[in-house]
């Protein structure tokens, strides 16, 4: 077999191994930390909460309905029409009608979702600012559970758990799984050493004092929300994660909508790559200075060995398979399912291994964030699809980077 191939295997699966060994050291080793309160603040302090909206209109009444519901005492609500073509700012009148906590601002032209932000962190009131999506829901009693983070004058911004509304369609029920294994236990993880590396646009709350320090937040990114969290970490402050509370998104109804969307994530992450390459390797940034190239080297060695297997794989397939159909050559009658493992390669045996790990770390994660196994049961099994999907974001991103496409936030 040819030797790249076969060391382009093991590194891969050396640097996966090293990473779900990692995670599960620190997973098992604190776990009495994941769901660990802070003592409360002792005072109340104002949050804003500030609600960007591009063409919302049937979702923006719901978030506004839940923001109404929440159960804290100072609170200011700021919601930004940001050009919505459609009926978002009639159903945004209506919802609000008679709340004096709502400041609405309509503006008829798009200048996008940071640009929105930043809007609204210049005339907030709050000590704190909630930034969340015009498509999300958050719990009640949000506040009670978030603020007493920022008792330690070092954290910047506390993220949540992320979950996906209930799934219905095949592929929304994977991605169900992928918000709670990667946009909660794994914040939660990577908090414990401070190496947050998203503060996810659902709902995530600052410190606006540190806000306005870094400028806010960035208008030329697509994902402002990533690129946010590489300036917290290096303004010297700490991304904080709480389990325990809980907002609730929605997903594009497509793939062709979820495509849209992951290509706008990962592009906006390559992006945000390059231009803070200063943060890597660096030791006064910590951990998250050495973790995220090593993500990126993760992702990028998995992308080039699925580039490379489907190559070989085609390619063997067109050499040995296809003349067959001229013998008459029937596959039907010479299927062999039997396993015998003193004949598993080397490189069947890591892919066995990585399947197998896969679903280890979905029932782990599922266990820890308190989920059952049989409400998940389809996305359990159909999962490791996610892995496939991935190449073809990823390669879709890296593509529009290349050929310099700008990609919108819808």
């Amino acid at each position: 077999m040819n030797l790249f191939y076969m060391a382009l295997v093991y590194l891969v699966w050396f640097l996966s191994t090293y990473y779900i060994v990692f995670f599960l050291l620190v997973l098992f080793s604190q776990k009495e930390r994941l769901r660990e309160r802070p003592e409360p603040l002792g005072r109340t302090p104002a949050v804003s909460i500030i609600v960007p909206a591009f063409n919302e209109e049937g979702k923006i009444a719901r978030t506004i309905r839940s923001l109404q519901r929440v159960t804290y005492a100072k609170l200011e609500f700021i919601v930004i029409n940001d050009g919505s073509r459609d009926g978002t700012a009639a159903e945004v009148r209506a919802a609000i009608k008679g709340d004096r906590r709502f400041r609405f601002i309509d503006r008829r032209e798009n200048r996008g979702k940071a640009a929105s932000l930043n809007e609204g962190i210049a005339v907030a009131h709050g000590e704190f600012v909630a930034c969340m999506d015009a498509d999300s829901v958050i719990e009640r009693r949000m506040f009670e559970k978030v603020l007493p983070y920022f008792l330690d004058e070092a954290v910047g911004a506390v993220t949540v758990t992320v979950e996906l509304e209930p799934p219905k369609r095949l592929l929304h029920r994977i991605i169900d799984l992928e918000f709670i294994i990667g946009l909660s236990l794994f914040l939660k993880v990577f908090s414990l050493f401070n190496c947050v590396f998203v503060t996810p646009g659902p709902f995530s709350i600052y410190r606006k004092q540190m806000l306005d320090a870094i400028g806010g937040f960035d208008v030329e990114n697509i994902t402002e929300d990533l690129e946010v969290a590489y300036r917290i970490h290096k303004a010297g402050y700490q991304i904080e994660n709480c389990l325990d509370a809980k907002v609730k998104t929605i997903a594009p109804k497509t793939f062709r909508g979820i495509y849209v969307q992951r290509r706008r994530w990962y592009s906006g992450a390559i992006q945000t790559l390059v231009k803070h390459r200063d943060v890597l390797f660096r030791r006064r940034y910590g951990i998250f200075s050495f973790f995220v190239p090593f993500n990126y080297l993760l992702l990028g060695g998995g992308l080039v060995l699925f580039t490379v297997s489907l190559y070989l794989g085609l390619s063997r397939f067109i050499q040995n398979v296809l003349p067959m159909q001229y013998t008459g050559f029937s596959f039907l009658h010479h299927l062999d399912f039997s396993i015998d493992l003193l004949r598993i390669g080397g490189v069947s045996l890591i892919g066995w291994t990585a399947f197998l790990t896969t679903f280890a770390i979905l029932f782990i994660g599922l266990t820890f964030t308190q989920k059952r196994y049989r409400e998940k049961k389809l996305g359990i099994i159909t999962y490791p699809l996610l892995f496939f999907l991935y190449q073809i974001f990823w390669a879709g991103a890296i593509l529009a980077v290349i050929r310099g496409k700008k990609v919108k936030w819808r």
